[in-house]
């Protein structure tokens, strides 16, 4: 997207803190809705993604900021065929994941990051430790 352009993870990590409770609902029941469409309605996942990226770069980012560029890293890996991009979309979910109130995303964005986007451009065996990680955060 040309909102997106080639910014660097660190860059969107940095973005202001959304703090606009009408779009923070907003963007919480699109992230409820891109959960269930990625295996029901497969079509509508990248609407879903694009438009929750787009109010992220536009509004700023808040905890479902990391569903919203994790799964552009699912996209640009899948459907794009642009595995590094991907990552980095990864790396950025998981540079929001370091800020303050992100508890609640933590576990789903390792496994999204981890078992959807990082094996495409590393062993997976590399993706295990995490993945389990991820896991034990999910059971707390």
């Amino acid at each position: 997207s040309r909102a997106l352009g080639n910014r660097t993870a660190e860059e969107l990590a940095n973005l202001p803190t959304l703090t606009d409770e009408r779009i923070i609902m907003g963007q919480r029941m699109l992230e409820l809705l891109e959960i269930s469409c990625y295996q029901a309605q497969p079509k509508m996942f990248p609407l879903l993604i694009f438009l929750m990226v787009r109010t992220s770069l536009e509004h700023g980012i808040n905890a479902s900021s990391c569903d919203a560029f994790a799964g552009l890293g699912i996209l640009l890996c899948g459907g794009f065929g642009n595995p590094k991009r991907g990552l980095e979309m990864a790396r950025a979910a998981e540079l929001i994941l370091e800020k303050p109130g992100m508890n609640r995303i933590k576990s789903r964005t390792i496994f999204v990051c981890e078992g959807l986007i990082r094996h495409w451009t590393e062993p997976l065996r590399s993706t295990l430790d995490p993945l389990l990680g991820g896991y034990k955060i999910g059971l707390e």
